[in-house]
C-alpha cells in the first residue's frame, strides 16, 4: 500500500464510505465508525511523525519519537525499531521501549533470521496474531528479558519505492491487532523512513561544515604554534651561551671575593631546569599540532598511516600521566601508573599512541568523582601470545549500555553537553591502524575499563 493510498484522496477502493454511500448497501453504523476511526488514526500518525521530522534533527531522536508514536497510535505494549547495518548484514536494536528490552539496545541479529529478518528481506509487513503459532518467532529475546510476546506486528521501515532501512516491531496489543492497524503502521514507517534519511543527510551536512571549520582551525593553530617551536629552539643555544659566559666571568673573580660563587648560584638556579622546561614547551606545542591534525583527519574520515618504531611503550604512558597530572589533581583525582616492567620494546607510532591514551585518560576525568582514581596499566603478553594489554580504568560513574555499544562506531555520541563522541572514534582508529582490538566494560556507579590488545611487532601480513 502506498502513502497516497493510505491517507490521501479517499475513494471506494479504500473501503472508506463517502457521505453519499447509503447504509442500505451493507454498511452499518459501526462499520462506518470503525472506518472513520481508522482513517483518523492514520492522519494522527502522519501529523505526529511529521512534527517529529522537523523537531528532532538527529537519527536517534527520530527513531525514538517514531517508535513511541507507533505504540501510542496502534495501542501496543512494547516495541523495537531495528536499523540495518550493511557492514555486518545485521539488524541492530536501535531503540526499544517497554518489555524490559532496554538492555538490548545496540545488539544485533542476523538480517536473514527471525520474523524481523523475513520482513526486512521481503519488504512485506506481517501480522502475527499468536507468536506460539509462528515457526519464525525467536524466543531467545523473551528468555533473556523475561517478557512474554504474545502478538506482534512487524513492518519494514522504507519509503514507498525504496529498499528497507530497518524494521519496526510492536508487541502485545492492548486491543487485538487488525489489518487496519498494520496499514497505519505501514504509513507511519514510510514517513519515518523519510525522516530518518533526512536526519542522516542533515548530519552529513553538519559534518561537512565541521570539516571546513576544523581545517581552518588546524591551519591557524599551526601558524600560531610554529613561532613558539622556532623561538624555543633558538632560545636554547642562546641560554647555553649565556651560562658559558657567566661561568667565564665568575672565573675572573679574584681570591677572597664572593661575587663569583654568588653568580654561579644564581645561574645554577636556572641552568638546572631550563633544559627540560624548553623541551616540555616544544613537546607540548608539537602535541597540539599533532592532535589538531588528528581531529581534523578523523572528522574528514582520513586515516594517517602510523610510523612504527621500536620504543618503550611504558614511557608513553608516563608522558600521558605527567601531562594530565595537574588537570586530574585539580579535580581531586589521582592518576595511578601500574606498568609492567617486563614489557619488552614494542613497535608502535609514538604520537598516535600518545593521542589515544591521552583521549582515554582525559575523557575519564570529568566522569570520575573527587577522591577517585584513573589507572593506566600495561601487561606483557601471556604465554604463547604476541599481544600485550593496555588498560585505562576509572572509578567513575560508568555509562549506560546504549552509549557503550556505540563508542567505537560512526554513531558514537557523548554524554557530555557539547561533546561529539569524536575522541573514542580517534582511539578506535589508532588501535585499528596498530592491528589491535579494543573493548570496554562499564557498570553504572562503579566505573569503566577500556582494554586494548596490541601486537608487539607488525608483520607484512598485518600491514
Amino acid at each position: 500500500m502506498s502513502e497516497s493510498d493510505s491517507f490521501v484522496n479517499p475513494s471506494p477502493s479504500n473501503n472508506l464510505p463517502t457521505l453519499a454511500t447509503p447504509l442500505s448497501e451493507g454498511r452499518t453504523a459501526r462499520e462506518l465508525r470503525d472506518q472513520l476511526e481508522h482513517r483518523e488514526r492514520q492522519i494522527d500518525a502522519i501529523r505526529r511523525i511529521t512534527e517529529t521530522l522537523f523537531s528532532h534533527p538527529s537519527v536517534d531522536a527520530m527513531v525514538q519519537a517514531t517508535l513511541q508514536t507507533a505504540l501510542d497510535v496502534v495501542r501496543a505494549d512494547a516495541g523495537t525499531l531495528y536499523l540495518y547495518e550493511p557492514q555486518t548484514d545485521s539488524l541492530v536494536f536501535r531503540y526499544v521501549i517497554g518489555g524490559g528490552g532496554e538492555r538490548l539496545i545496540g545488539r544485533s541479529i542476523p538480517a536473514s533470521q527471525g520474523i524481523a529478518g523475513t520482513v526486512f528481506r521481503t519488504g512485506q509487513p506481517l501480522l502475527t496474531g499468536n507468536t506460539a503459532d509462528s515457526g519464525d518467532f525467536n524466543q531467545d529475546v523473551d528468555k533473556e528479558t523475561g517478557y512474554q510476546t504474545e502478538s506482534m506486528m512487524t513492518v519494514p521501515v522504507k519509503r514507498s519505492e525504496g529498499a528497507p532501512v530497518g524494521v519496526m516491531q510492536v508487541l502485545n496489543a492492548k486491543v487485538p491487532f487488525t489489518k487496519q492497524d498494520l496499514e497505519v503502521l505501514e504509513v507511519l514507517c514510510a514517513q519515518a523512513a523519510t525522516g530518518i534519511e533526512h536526519a542522516r543527510l542533515s548530519q552529513e551536512v553538519k559534518r561537512a561544515e565541521i570539516v571546513h571549520v576544523i581545517g581552518d582551525i588546524s591551519h591557524d593553530i599551526k601558524n600560531m604554534v610554529t613561532p613558539i617551536i622556532t623561538g624555543t629552539w633558538t632560545l636554547e643555544p642562546m641560554l647555553q651561551r649565556l651560562f658559558e659566559q657567566l661561568e667565564e666571568l665568575a672565573e675572573t673573580c679574584e681570591p677572597g671575593q664572593s661575587w663569583g660563587s654568588e653568580l654561579r648560584e644564581i645561574a645554577d638556579f636556572v641552568r638546572n631546569d631550563y633544559g627540560w622546561l624548553l623541551e616540555n614547551v616544544i613537546t607540548a606545542a608539537e602535541q597540539v599540532q599533532a592532535r589538531t591534525r588528528e581531529i581534523a583527519d578523523a572528522v574528514k574520515g582520513e586515516l594517517a598511516e602510523p610510523y612504527f618504531e621500536r620504543a618503550d611503550f611504558n614511557e608513553r604512558c608516563r608522558a600521558v600521566a605527567q601531562t594530565l597530572k595537574v588537570v586530574a589533581s585539580k579535580a581531586g583525582i589521582e592518576i595511578v601508573l601500574d606498568l609492567d616492567s617486563e614489557l619488552p620494546l614494542v613497535e608502535f607510532d609514538r604520537k598516535q599512541i600518545y593521542n589515544a591514551l591521552y583521549n582515554l585518560v582525559n575523557n575519564a576525568i570529568p566522569y570520575t568523582p573527587s577522591e577517585g582514581r584513573i589507572t593506566l596499566r600495561t601487561r606483557k603478553p601471556e604465554d604463547g601470545s604476541e599481544f600485550f594489554l593496555v588498560q585505562v580504568a576509572d572509578t567513575g560513574k560508568g555509562m549506560p549500555e546504549h552509549i557503550r555499544v556505540k563508542l567505537f562506531t560512526e554513531d558514537a555520541i557523548s554524554t557530555t553537553p557539547g561533546g561529539t563522541g569524536l575522541g573514542t572514534r580517534i582511539v578506535a582508529g589508532v588501535v585499528r591502524r596498530h592491528n589491535g582490538t579494543i573493548s570496554v566494560e562499564s557498570e553504572l556507579g562503579k566505573g569503566t575499563t577500556f582494554s586494548i590488545a596490541l601486537p608487539l611487532h607488525h608483520t607484512k601480513e598485518m600491514l
